[in-house]
């Protein structure tokens, strides 16, 4: 769980605008508060959610990336049209209880309220992928006329990149939500499902948000940020400028602490920043 509540720190940050919209302020706990307890209005929108869980997709879309190596842009691996189908039929559901949710007050029925509001995203985002996929099934790939004009199929990036943001949108306001309902005390099966969601969520955000932010073009979640230049431990021996510190700190948290990662800020933001793909290891030359 430490693992994931670091995570929900660092994206409370890049969440604050779905937040906002929301009206659920304070919707990610602590890390040093005491659990809340649940009232009986939460405890029925738990109840409701983890009876829609039964029904709600087990894989989500796209369960990976492949970057193209000579274009920006890239292709997508999953079923939109069968996520977006199972989706299309809890829409009412997840509405209704995102509306009660919302109306109700309290940490829990706030978290509830982001996890039906993200599947809600993410019913929308299925759609506009799922009809990209459908889209000039009819016509050839690659294919041109006798006068070498194009007469094969064309992808709707535009469709693509508006799916992929609602999607972006939805998992994080699932990760945020489902982590908060971790410490809920609701029925064990239904507990374990919302540890499961919280896993996949925070998957989801450290292999694939990085790589479709590649893809259609999106700032990187993660930044280097230097810590120590021009400084050696041996003076006259080693040269200062080849000297250089550097760490990979989540961008949203670093703009929201003021933009600049000074030696204050620095432990909190290394603490902070979940690990994800866009923040490898980097494989730099050094001397011995």
């Amino acid at each position: 769980m430490g693992s994931r509540r670091k995570a929900v720190l660092a994206l409370s940050a890049c969440a604050a605008v779905a937040v906002a919209a929301l009206g659920v302020g304070g919707a990610v706990a602590q890390q040093d508060e005491e659990p809340p307890t649940t009232s009986a209005a939460e405890d029925e929108l738990i109840e409701r959610l983890g009876e829609l869980e039964a029904e709600l997709p087990q894989t989500l879309v796209p369960t990976d990336v492949v970057i193209s190596e000579d274009e920006t842009w890239g292709s997508l691996e999953g079923d939109p049209a069968g996520v977006n189908a199972v989706l299309d039929t809890l829409e009412a559901d997840l509405r209704s209880l995102f509306i009660d949710a919302d109306d109700a007050q309290g940490e829990y029925a706030d978290a509830v309220a982001l996890v039906a509001r993200g599947w809600l995203d993410l019913w929308h985002g299925t759609e506009e992928l799922a009809m990209a996929d459908s889209h000039d099934l009819a016509f050839p790939l690659d294919a041109t006329d006798d006068q070498d004009v194009a007469t094969d199929a064309d992808e709707l990036r535009g469709r693509i990149e508006s799916g992929l943001r609602m999607i972006l949108r939805g998992q994080q306001r699932l990760l945020l939500g489902y982590t908060v309902l971790l410490d809920a005390s609701g029925p064990a099966d239904v507990q374990a499902q919302f540890d499961a969601r919280a896993i996949a969520a925070e998957d989801f955000d450290t292999d694939i948000r990085p790589e479709i932010h590649v893809m259609i073009s999106e700032r990187s979640t993660g930044v280097w940020v230097a810590v120590n230049r021009f400084e050696t431990d041996v003076p006259g021996v080693d040269a200062r400028a080849k000297s250089l510190d550097i760490v990979c700190v989540d961008r949203e948290l670093l703009r929201e602490m003021g933009g600049v990662a000074t030696p204050e800020l620095l432990p909190e933001l290394v603490a902070n920043t979940p690990e994800r793909t866009d923040c490898p290891d980097l494989d730099l030359p050094t001397e011995e």
